[in-house]
Formats: C-alpha cells, structure tokens, sequence
C-alpha cells in the first residue's frame, strides 16, 4: 500500500525513539484568517484578517502581538506591543495593483514567542513577470545542449539489493554531464516485470543530501530517476553531506552569479537535460510518456528542463524558486535566493550595471517557462505564506505558460508541504504519465472491490418508446431507458462503429458518427466508463458483418490478399475516428476496445467455419498493432467469444490472441433457450472464465447478455444475477432496446419492478457509484 512522505518520517521516528509520549505542536496557537473564504480579492477590494491567539482553543486576554502587513516582502505596516485585550484583533488591508498582501503576527506569551501569517491574492490572473528574455536565450541553451553531448554519457550502474522489492529494481547510477569527469548521481527505480514503461525524472530541492529514489511510483509502473546535482554519490552517510554543504558549496547558488558561463546552475541544468538522455538510452523507456518533477529549486529546475526539452510530455513545479528574480528592482516580491532583494550593489557593481542582472535571465525560471508549448501539460501548486518562494513570483510563473496547465494552490502553506497536497502532486503525475488504457485497468481492478457494473449498448440513442433525432423521434441528449427507470445512468454504455469503414455518417443502426461521438465522451465526463465494438461489412462481397457466404474473407484482407489495401483504409478510418474522443482538456477518453467478438461462433465474417485460428489471430494482430502504431494508449483490449458451456484450455487458447494482447476477457451471453440450458452454460464457462482471468492477470466481464423483449419480468434478479453474485466480474453489459427488440428496462414494462430491485443491490453498481 501506498505510503505518504509524513508516514514514511513518523516510521523513521519511531525506529530511533523510545517508547514515550512524543512532543508535538503548541497549546499556544495564533491564527490570522482571512475574510474571503479562498483568500482572493479583486484589487481596490478590503480584505479583513481576524487575529487570535488561544491556549488550547480558548481565547486569551491581554495578549502582546508585533505584526507587520503589506506587499509581501515590503510591509508598510509595523506596529509593537499591541494588546489584545480579548485575544483578538481585527485588521484591514488592500492593494491598487495586482499581488499579494501579507500580514505577519508575532505573539508573546510567558516569555516565548509564537508566530503565524497570511497572506492574500488580488487580481492574481493579472500578475506578469518583469524579467526579460535575452535574445540569444535559446541559441544559448540549444548550443550548451549540444556540446554538451560531444561528451559521452559513460554510465555506471549499481544495484542496491537492501532497497529492492519484489516488484522494483533499485539502482545508483551515475553519467557524464557536460565535460569528462562532470558527473550526475542519481537513484533509479525500474519495475521488475519485463516491459516498456514511462519515465518520471525527480530534480532535487536546495541543499546537498543522500537519496532513496521514488520506489513508489516505479511500483505503480512508472521508472523514476532521482538526481542529485553536486557530482557525489547520492548513497552516502549524512554527516559527509551536510560537512560538504558547510564547506565547499556553502552558497553555492551565488558561483558564478554574474557570469553565464561559470554559473554552478549550467552543469546542473544541463545534468537535468543528460538525465533524460540516460533515460532515453539505458532504461525500458516506452518512448512516450515522460515527466519530470520538483519543489523549491526543484520546480526551477523542472521548468528549466521541461522549456528546453520537449520530450517532457508533463511536468510538476511546486513553490518553484529562482523565478522573476529582478522584481526587486522593482520594489516587488523576489525568487529565492532573492539575490537583489534590498541591496544597491552585488560585488561592488550598482545593480543598473551589474553582469549579474544580466547573467542571472538564462537562469530564471520566468524564462525557461515561455519555452514551455501546448504538448506539455503542467501543475502548478504553491502556498500564499510561502515566505521562501513568493507567491507573486509563482503565479506570475504560472501565468507565462501558454500550454495547458493546471494550478492547485494551497493558500495555508508555507514553504512546506500539505499532505493533500503531496498526495494530489503524486495523483497528477501518475495520471499522466500512465497509459489512458492502463489507467482504465486499474479503475475496473478498483472498483471490482465494490461489485459489478450494469452496463447497456446504445444507452442513449432509442428506447422502448422513443428515437432519436436521427430517426424521426426528438431531439432529447442524455435519453435514457435505465435512467428514466432507476433515476441513474449505467455504469457502462456500449457503441458501435459498424459502417465507418465505408466512410458513412451513421453507423449500422442508423445513429449519426457525431452522436456517438458526443455521446461516448458526455458519458466519460460524467464519470462512465464506455466501450467500442466495430461490426465492418464484408470486405470482399460487400455484404453485412452477417455475410458469412465466403470462407476465404479473413484470408483476402491479410497481407497479401485481394482486399489487404482495403482493409488498411478501413482500419485507418477507424482510427482516425477513435483519435477524434478527446475530452475538453484534450485528454484521449479510455476505452474498452472490444472487436472480432463471437469469434467461436460462423454468423459474422470472422467467426470459427470462416477462418483458420491462424487467420484470426492474424487478424486481430494487424488491428491491434496498427492501432498501437497509431498510439492509441488509450484502448483497453476486450476478447470476447460466445456462451460455449463446454469451455477447455485447449479450446479456448485455440483463437486467443495472446496475454501480451488481451487485458479483459469476457463472453457474450444470450437466454435462446430455456432458462435451466443458459444458467447451466454460463455457469460452467464462467467457471473456467474466472479460473483463467485469475490465473492469467485478466479482467473478466459479461460482455454481451439478455432475454430478448423480457418474457420472464423477474429474469435479472432470479436468473442473471445469482450466476453473477458468484464470479469476479467487472460488468456485464445488457443489449440495447429499440421498438419491438429490447434487452434492457423501461418504466412501462412489467420488468421494471424487478430492474429496481436489481438496481438497490448492494453489489450492482451504476454511474452515481462509480463516479470519483
């Protein structure tokens, strides 16, 4: 299980301390609350903060309180032994621009000290940066880039067998930087189980330490590369580290200030740069996914690395330092180090004239954010109290980038973490660095915990009573049968691409590529989880995916066959489709990609009497793979044959495409018979379904079912439902109604009371019990 940073420092605690009562916190405690509940304002608005000062919740009288209020950084106000004659104090406070205003409260208390603060946005959307670009920024980096790999990486690798678990690989690891003997140590973390993954490189925060490396995140699929930035073994004690940093690079972010090229920051940005070159080279990278991620200087380094380059795919910058550094030429909150921050000279040079002004742009991270291009997608999170990195200085960061990017401030914070918000960070990153379809594995895996997903094709497109648009009926988005029977929408809505082979605007029952392209993405954002089947006509006869007059189709369409270019096309349709179901965000929608079905049975092109298994599993192979070429990460890979009763391994592995291809196994149920025949079979196939899914790692679903039109109306709770209760499956999906053909509920049938019974089980779940 997962565990956070604070868990992990309270485990170490406890290692080295006796079993006593731990000290923790103060029963003294100043509050300074602000009267807008997310500490925003307009600018010109009055923002009020309310001053307490409690001993163990209750209010203190005739408290002495210092504070100080005004732009961060620059106070106006100073005001000494105020008294709170009540243990309150009421203050005010505005400002004409926008920025941020903060208001520092010092009480004193028998003697001790005790401290808070606030501190509040106006208009903070407004805030721009006041550094400038030097015109040879780019060519600047792009050319130490460049020299710097005429270096070879030269790597080294050694495996740290007391920090490996069963699923991740723990490595020191050091390469080449920017000239020979320049090098970069760092910690990888690769998962054990073979495979290409994406990448998460971590760049560090201030200081000079040891590292552990992000074992967590490789256990969840991702590798991590975490980078020291001083040229040392990142494994040694810490007593050696903290000698260094009190020796030798005591300051060192001011080498080199006022000088591009002896800045200490050069090697360190372009280790950033080589760290992704070892990455590229030397670990199972899947060459799509990669991140990076850091705080404080991290988040400097971090967009550093993400503006110069652009196989960043996302990035974290948290309260990011060395950002704007010249606002305080302007009288405005200033990055750490805050190097111009209340002085007229640096090294005897008045600051108009200095070379450090001037040296210090190609190292603000103002600049490197405005390379930053609408592939890369950020986050951003700071705290409004942060008195290192100023919350001016990082939302004018933030508003740089023109990419898409997302802000999660946590206005309470200082220059520390919240729990949350470490939690959130880790969230963010996981989401986009893993594939949309892996992503989607791991929510049926989770929520399989709860129970079974009720599922039902064409959901929202024709009813019992009703159509669409399309088909003459009205025009009613979001029409349900299920929703207006329960009051909620299934869990799963099915839709089919049948006809967008031939480059038709409805598919095979009519319903417009638009609608179901609207419909499949609004059931996505409302929390559901969709699923694609493709019933292609006949490639060779033109015939309907029914036509099963020719047993050579399969073979024609395989490479070297009459109907092979045809069929590329056809396939390229439908991913040009598939690349069209992009949230508003511009996120690929997952999906359970489910084709070929009911391949066991002779009533479609591909089914058992058409083809040989060999030709099957071509076929499947050439979809998936151009699929996959296409990089749609986002598909979930569904094989589901027919109820069968007589399931073997033999059998059943005879047209299987395969584990590395397969992610959910299911079958295709229907009541053709008499009741006792189906629960017979499906129990026995579901029998040897769960066995195999388990055995193999696969997810397992009732892909396909139903009673054609509802004969029996208790048929869900008393047939369907106690053959499900006894098997592990993620949904089962009920065939679509329309006019005189339906599989599913609606109000009016005598099979509703029962569908409402079957909807108040506690294991059936539908969209308002999957939503996040």
């Amino acid at each position: 299980m997962k565990k956070s940073f604070a868990l992990l420092l309270m485990t170490t605690l406890l290692a080295v301390l006796p079993a006593v009562a731990q000290i923790r916190g103060h029963a003294i405690n100043v509050s300074v609350v602000p009267d807008h509940q997310d500490w925003n304002y307009k600018v010109g608005q009055t923002a009020q903060f309310k001053v307490s000062v409690t001993n163990q919740s209750i209010l203190l009288n005739n408290v002495r309180v210092n504070y100080e209020a005004g732009p961060e950084m620059y106070p106006e106000v100073k005001k000494q032994g105020v008294v709170l004659k009540d243990g309150t104090l009421t203050l005010k406070g505005k400002m004409t621009k926008p920025g941020f205003y903060r208001v520092d409260v010092k009480a004193y208390v028998n003697g001790k000290e005790y401290k808070s603060a606030c501190a509040v946005a106006f208009s903070p959307e407004q805030l721009k940066p006041t550094t400038v670009m030097p015109a040879d920024f780019i060519d600047y980096w792009q050319n130490a880039i460049k020299e710097a790999r005429q270096v070879d990486l030269n790597p080294t690798k050694r495996l740290l067998p007391e920090r490996c678990t069963k699923d991740v690989n723990v490595y020191e690891v050091s390469f080449q930087n920017m000239k020979w003997n320049y090098r970069t140590y760092g910690i990888l973390c690769v998962p054990v189980k073979e495979g290409k993954y994406p990448a998460l490189l971590r760049v560090p925060g201030a200081g000079v330490r040891p590292y552990g490396g992000d074992v967590w995140s490789a256990s969840q699929g991702v590798i991590t590369l975490e980078i020291g930035i001083h040229g040392i073994s990142v494994t040694m004690e810490q007593k050696v580290y903290d000698d260094v940093f009190n020796g030798a690079l005591m300051g060192y972010w001011e080498v080199g200030m006022d000088d591009r090229d002896k800045s200490y920051y050069k090697r360190v940005v372009l280790g950033c740069i080589r760290a992704l070159d070892y990455i590229e080279q030397y670990t199972p990278w899947n060459g799509k996914g990669l991140g990076v991620t850091g705080s404080s200087q991290g988040g400097f380094l971090t967009l550093a690395t993400a503006g110069l380059d652009k196989r960043i795919t996302c990035y974290g910058a948290v309260h990011a330092a060395m950002c704007d550094y010249t606002a305080a030429l302007k009288g405005v909150a200033c990055g750490w180090p805050h190097y111009f921050y209340k002085r007229s000279d640096v090294r005897g040079e008045r600051l108009e004239n200095s070379k450090a002004v001037e040296a210090t742009r190609y190292y603000d991270g103002v600049n490197f954010a405005r390379l930053i291009n609408d592939q890369q997608k950020g986050w951003f999170s700071f705290g409004y109290c942060d008195d290192v990195v100023p919350p001016t200085t990082a939302y004018a960061t933030y508003n740089t980038v023109t990419g898409p990017k997302e802000l999660s401030p946590y206005q309470a914070t200082w220059h520390y973490w919240h729990q949350e918000q470490w939690d959130e960070w880790e969230g963010w990153l996981l989401k986009e660095l893993k594939p949309q379809g892996k992503q989607l594995e791991e929510r049926l895996q989770a929520l399989q915990a709860k129970g079974y997903m009720m599922g039902h094709q064409d959901d929202p497109f024709y009813g019992v009573t009703w159509l669409g648009t399309y088909a003459g009926g009205k025009n009613e988005l979001g029409k349900s049968d299920v929703l207006s029977t329960v009051g909620d929408y299934p869990a799963v809505m099915g839709f089919d691409l049948g006809g967008i082979e031939m480059g038709d605007r409805k598919n095979l029952d009519s319903v417009p590529f638009t609608r179901i392209h609207d419909e499949l993405i609004a059931h996505y954002e409302r929390g559901g989880i969709v699923t694609l089947s493709w019933h292609p006509r006949n490639p060779l006869t033109g015939g309907t995916a029914w036509d099963n007059s020719d047993s050579t189709v399969v073979k024609s369409v395989l490479p070297g066959g009459s109907q092979y270019e045809k069929f590329q096309t056809w396939m390229q349709r439908v991913g040009d489709f598939v690349a069209t179901l992009k949230t508003k965000k511009g996120q690929p929608v997952p999906i359970i990609f489910r084709p070929w079905h009911e391949n066991n049975g002779s009533w479609f092109w591909w089914g058992q009497k058409l083809c040989t298994d060999a030709e099957f599993r071509g076929l499947w192979n050439m979809l998936q793979d151009y699929m996959t070429e296409r990089g749609f990460d986002n598909l979930l890979w569904s094989y589901s044959p027919n109820l069968d009763g007589q399931w073997t391994e033999r059998r059943f592995l005879q047209r299987y495409p395969g584990n590395d291809r397969v992610t959910l196994i299911g079958e295709d149920a229907y009541q053709w018979g008499t009741e006792q025949n189906f629960k017979t079979a499906l129990t026995a196939d579901f029998t040897f379904l769960s066995q195999f899914a388990k055995k193999n790692g696969k997810l397992l679903a009732l892909t396909e079912c139903g009673l054609k039109n509802m004969p029996d109306a208790t048929w869900w709770t008393r047939v369907l439902k106690p053959v499900m209760d006894q098997y592990p499956i993620s949904y089962f999906l009920l065939w679509r109604n329309y006019k005189e053909e339906y599989f599913g509920p609606s109000p009016e049938l005598p099979c509703a009371k029962d569908f409402k019974k079957l909807y108040e089980a506690e294991n059936t779940l539908f969209l308002k019990d999957i939503k996040d």
